[in-house]
């Protein structure tokens, strides 16, 4: 459930921001062909209703997307990104705190802000990196918001602890970032030691983990241990193939520390296979397990608007993925994706269609119906028109 209220500007939030674009300013003058712009802009439209066109609802979603990277040394990198968006339409009139939903953010420091917020309109400025990297011989050191990518497999990732996404919200490509201190040490090309520390916006919000990561035979092997929020972790990844097939799995176990003798432990792990055939056909099928789940909280109808965690990547025990992609034309594809669990029988389809109508000129078409067939009802459905223009 959402809960709405009036968001303010967060005070450190705006001068951080401040000092960050001051800083950039000033490296810019200094150096200006070592600084780089570059982002896109999207119209996403969405139509959706329930299970009848007469209580169809509009909304439509401007995105505004800017990164600046300066490199004022060959070992040195400075990264800020912005995502500015607008928002008409029913979602903002209808969905009960929307807009508190848009403008959270679960870092230490509040980087994102609705300057306007009038119960029709929505426009949300959000900074998502701000970072600055260091790197030299064997080390690489990054300070700031930025994404750490721990995931192996293709739809669901338990080891990807620090910045997991809703596998719906496939406008978000560049997916979260995380307030975090990130130290790779590589042993080799293939070997690497990683520390990475988070502070969150709670108390128990922090993470602090290793990860091992190597390479044996065909397999790309990683091994993950630490302090996740409230659980010592424990998990393991690979990738590798099977004959002509890709074969990926995680699996992260999570036990409570605060009360480890008699706890409710929770083991989440997923499994892919991917092929690619001859004449651009690719299917890739998944499977995920999540133990000690409340059955009671299942539901489907509002996991679009979800924050989801390791520790709860779909809001059921099972569930499978299958996806089927097919390259027409260098410049025409289409992809056809369900996601099942039989817990209560539920569907989610997602059929999708894109095309490159020009150089940085994307159209493409998703939807998202949503069905639940123990009780032989629908749960709503989407459609989406998006257009993007990227530089």
């Amino acid at each position: 459930m959402f809960y709405k209220h009036q968001v303010k500007p967060n005070e450190k939030g705006l001068v951080y921001t401040a000092l960050v674009l001051i800083s950039f300013n000033a490296l810019a003058q200094e150096k200006e062909q070592q600084f780089v712009v570059s982002g896109y802009l999207k119209n996403l439209n969405e139509f959706s209703f329930m299970d009848r066109l007469d209580q169809l609802q509009w909304t439509t979603f401007l995105h505004n997307r800017l990164n600046f990277k300066y490199m004022p040394l060959e070992e040195i990198s400075v990264r800020l990104e912005f995502r500015n968006r607008l928002f008409y339409g029913d979602n903002v009139k209808n969905i009960f705190g929307f807009s508190n939903f848009i403008s959270q953010d679960l870092g230490p420091v509040d980087l994102s802000w609705n300057l306007i917020d009038d119960g029709s309109l929505l426009l949300n400025t959000t900074i998502d990196r701000a970072l600055i990297n260091y790197t030299s011989g064997n080390w690489d050191i990054t300070l700031g918001r930025q994404r750490i990518n721990w995931g192996m497999n293709l739809a669901w990732n338990p080891n990807d602890i620090f910045n997991t996404y809703n596998l719906l919200d496939f406008d978000y490509e560049e997916r979260p970032g995380s307030d975090a201190l990130r130290v790779q040490y590589y042993l080799g090309d293939f070997n690497k030691i990683e520390v990475a520390v988070k502070k969150g916006s709670a108390k128990n919000n922090h993470i602090v983990a290793a990860l091992y990561k190597c390479n044996t035979g065909s397999y790309d092997i990683q091994l993950i241990t630490g302090v996740y929020q409230k659980d010592w972790i424990l998990g393991a990844g690979w990738a590798g193939n099977l004959n002509n097939a890709g074969f990926k799995g995680e699996v992260t176990y999570f036990v409570p520390y605060e009360r480890y003798f008699n706890s409710k432990n929770t083991l989440s792990t997923s499994l892919s296979v991917d092929y690619g055939f001859k004449k651009g056909l690719y299917i890739n099928g998944s499977i995920l397990y999540i133990s000690g789940h409340n059955e009671a909280s299942n539901t489907l109808g509002t996991l679009v608007y979800t924050n989801l965690n390791a520790k709860n990547l779909m809001p059921f025990e099972f569930s499978g993925f299958l996806q089927c992609a097919k390259e027409f034309t260098p410049l025409f594809k289409g992809t056809f994706s369900t996601i099942y669990s039989p817990t209560n029988q539920s569907v989610i389809i997602i059929p999708s269609l894109g095309y490159s109508i020009a150089t940085n000129w994307e159209l493409d078409f998703t939807g998202q119906s949503f069905f639940q067939f123990e009780e032989y009802k629908p749960l709503g459905n989407s459609f989406f028109a998006r257009l993007r223009w990227s530089f």
